[in-house]
């Protein structure tokens, strides 16, 4: 009997991990504020027409998407490095 409990206890604690947490990936809103802000950033600063500056956005947003878990830890990153950036910037003009 000892055994058994001893190895439901195992199963339990191990399959249980409270020490690796599931990151909440990109959400639909997420990646539309995104595009949103890309839009109205390479209209109005950079002076793209819709088609180039759609075209961009896409490409910046895939590349968000793969390079960061979701849109809070982008924030995070780009507010400890702005420079980060330029990642997209240089990959997809």
């Amino acid at each position: 009997m000892r055994k058994i409990l001893f190895i439901t206890l195992s199963f339990i604690l191990f399959s249980c991990n409270t020490t690796e947490k599931k990151s909440i990936k990109w959400t639909e809103a997420d990646k539309d504020d995104v595009f949103k802000e890309c839009i109205k950033y390479s209209m109005d600063t950079v002076n793209m027409n819709i088609e180039k500056a759609n075209e961009f956005c896409y490409c910046t947003l895939n590349i968000l998407v793969e390079k960061f878990d979701n849109k809070k830890k982008l924030e995070e990153e780009i507010a400890k490095d702005p420079s980060i950036r330029s990642i997209w910037l240089d990959s997809c003009q």
